[in-house]
C-alpha cells in the first residue's frame, strides 16, 4: 500500500523468503497457464484447514467470503446482528441479500460487540450474529459469548480479517463460531494481493461455498431460480502469496510484537492512557488503536501528526446505521459517534522503525497530557 506520508499506518510487507518462494511458483504458474482452481489454491486450503481443524475454502476477497457465508446461512428473511462500528459494506450486503441488518452496541474498551448481545439476539428473528474482531482485538468475553449464542441456536460468523493467528490457531478466534473468514488483502496483517479463506464447521456448507465461488457451469442453478453474478474464486497467484505469508506469519507477528511492546512501554512510562484500562496489546492485533479521550483532541492530534508526515485514521466516520444508503438507516447516537471519532489507528507495520514508534508515541502522549507539540 503506497502513501505520501513518511510514516504510513500500514505498509504491505512481503519478506525476502516470501518474495523468493512466490517468485519461483509464479514462474511455473505462468508456464502452466492455470490461473484459478489449481494446486496452489488447494495447498492453501489444506494448510489452513489443518491449522484450524475446520473446512477451508479460498475465495477472491473478504467481502466475497462474507457473501458466500451469508448465502450458506440462508440469510434472506433473517435478522443479522452487526456491531455498530462495522465496515458499512457488511450490513449493506446483508440488506441486499434480503436480510434485516441490526446494529449492536459496542464495548468501548475492546471495540467488540457488547457482552449482552445474547439478550438482543433472543428478540431477533432467526438471528445471524456477525462477530467482528475489530483491528484484530479479541475481547476477553468473545469466546464465552459466541459459545452462548451458538448454544441458543443462533448462527455466528466471525470476521477475522484483521486477526493475526498464532502458531496453534485450532482453539482460537475463527473456530468459535459456525463460520469465519480471514483476509489476505493488502491492508491486512498477512497482506498480499488479495484473497480470503472461509472457515466452516459443516461439510455441506463448505461444499456449497466451494461450488458457488464459480459462476461458470451453473446453468442448472439458474433453472432452479438461483442467481450467479460473478466469479469469486481466488487466483493461483494470490493463493501462492497467501500461503507463504501464512507460512512465515511468525516473522510478521514477531515484528509487530516488538512495535506493540515499544508503544505500550512508552505510554506506560509517561502515565499516558492511550490504551484504556482493560485494553492490553495482543499478538493477534493487525492494527494499533488508541483512545484520544475526546473527538476534539483526536482531531487536533491527527492534524498535527499529518503535518509531520505521520498517517492516522479514525475507526469510522459514522456508525454504519447512519448511512442513508442503507434502507434501515437510524439516527446516530452521540456517545457512539464520539467513540468512533476519538479512536485512532496509528502507524503499525512490520517494517516500521523503532525511532518512528518513539516519534508517533510522543505526539500521542503530548496530545493526551500536554495538549500536543507546537
Amino acid at each position: 500500500m503506497t502513501t505520501s506520508h513518511s510514516i504510513p499506518i500500514w505498509r504491505t510487507y512481503l519478506s525476502s523468503p516470501v518474495r523468493r518462494q512466490t517468485h519461483l511458483e509464479v514462474a511455473n504458474l505462468l508456464k502452466s497457464g492455470r490461473m484459478v482452481d489449481g494446486p496452489l489454491t488447494e495447498r492453501l486450503e489444506q494448510t489452513v484447514q489443518s491449522a484450524f481443524d475446520r473446512h477451508a475454502v479460498a475465495v477472491s476477497s473478504g467481502m466475497d467470503a462474507i457473501e458466500l457465508l451469508f448465502e450458506a446461512a440462508e440469510v434472506r428473511g433473517r435478522d443479522v446482528l452487526i456491531p455498530a462500528n462495522c465496515f458499512p459494506s457488511i450490513p449493506a450486503l446483508a440488506d441486499q441479500l434480503g436480510a434485516r441488518p441490526r446494529p449492536v452496541p459496542v464495548d468501548p474498551v475492546h471495540l467488540a460487540m457488547a457482552e449482552h448481545v445474547p439478550e438482543l439476539a433472543a428478540d431477533a428473528l432467526r438471528p445471524i450474529v456477525v462477530w467482528v474482531h475489530h483491528a484484530g482485538m479479541v475481547a476477553p468475553y468473545a469466546r464465552r459469548t459466541i459459545t452462548t449464542l451458538r448454544a441458543s441456536g443462533h448462527t455466528v460468523i466471525e470476521d477475522c480479517a484483521y486477526v493475526l493467528s498464532g502458531d496453534h490457531p485450532a482453539d482460537g478466534p475463527g473456530t468459535w463460531g459456525d463460520m469465519a473468514l480471514f483476509s489476505y488483502a493488502p491492508t491486512k496483517p498477512l497482506s498480499g494481493n488479495g484473497g480470503a479463506v472461509a472457515l466452516l464447521r459443516d461439510a455441506a456448507d463448505a461444499e456449497q461455498v466451494s461450488t458457488r465461488r464459480s459462476h461458470s457451469g451453473q446453468e442448472h442453478r439458474w433453472l432452479g431460480g438461483d442467481r450467479f453474478h460473478r466469479g469469486r474464486a481466488i487466483t493461483e497467484f494470490d493463493a501462492a502469496v497467501a500461503y507463504w505469508q501464512w507460512h512465515h506469519r511468525a516473522d510478521t507477528r514477531g515484528a509487530l510484537h516488538r512495535l506493540a511492546a515499544t508503544y505500550t512501554g512508552l505510554f506506560g512510562s509517561s502515565n499516558c492512557l492511550a490504551l484504556p484500562i482493560g485494553r492490553t496489546a495482543q499478538d493477534t492485533w493487525g492494527r494499533f488503536t488508541v483512545d484520544l479521550a475526546t473527538a476534539a483532541i483526536a482531531r487536533q492530534a491527527r492534524e498535527r501528526m499529518a503535518k509531520n508526515g505521520i498517517a492516522t485514521s479514525v475507526m469510522f466516520d459514522l456508525p454504519w446505521s447512519g448511512y442513508s444508503a442503507l434502507s434501515r438507516a437510524q439516527p446516530v447516537e452521540n456517545d457512539l459517534l464520539e467513540l468512533l471519532q476519538r479512536t485512532v489507528c496509528i502507524p503499525y507495520h512490520p517494517t516500521m522503525r523503532i525511532p518512528d514508534v518513539h516519534r508517533v508515541a510522543e505526539f500521542v502522549t503530548d496530545a493526551l497530557i500536554q495538549g500536543g507539540p507546537q
